[in-house]
C-alpha cells in the first residue's frame, strides 16, 4: 500500500496587511517543517564533544540548518517592501521579532493606540 506523502501549502506572502492571520498560517507552516522551536527560541546548538559519531555529526549538522531553512521560509514568505525591513537580521527569531514589533506592536503600543 503505497503512503501519501505530506506536503503543507505555501504560505501566502505577508504585504503588509493581514498580518494577524498571516502570523498564525506562518507559525503552523514552520511547525510543520519542524523550524517553529528556532524561531521561538533562538537557540544555537551546543557544540559536538570530543570524538562525535556520524549520528551525533548528522545531527548538529540538521539542528545548525534548521536556522538558514526558518530564516529563507521567513524571508521568502514577505514581499519585496517587507524584506527590506528584516535583511539585516541575523537570525529567524529577530527577523520574526522585527515584524511583530512593526505589524503587531508591543503591548504598550497596542494600549496606547486605543
Amino acid at each position: 500500500m503505497a503512503s501519501t506523502g505530506f506536503s503543507p501549502a505555501t504560505p501566502p506572502v505577508f504585504n503588509g496587511e493581514g498580518f494577524h492571520i498571516w502570523v498564525v498560517k506562518m507559525r503552523t507552516y514552520l511547525q510543520a517543517f519542524d523550524l517553529w522551536e528556532v524561531v521561538n527560541t533562538d537557540v544555537e546548538p551546543a557544540p559536538l564533544r570530543a570524538n562525535p559519531t556520524v549520528a551525533q555529526i548528522r545531527q548538529h549538522a540538521d539542528e545548525r540548518t534548521k536556522r538558514h531553512k526558518a530564516m529563507s521560509c521567513i524571508q521568502n514568505c514577505v514581499s519585496d517592501v517587507i524584506f527590506t525591513r528584516i535583511m539585516a537580521c541575523e537570525t529567524p527569531k529577530q527577523a520574526w521579532d522585527k515584524l511583530k514589533e512593526e505589524f503587531q506592536g508591543t503591548k504598550r503600543t497596542r494600549q496606547s493606540s486605543y
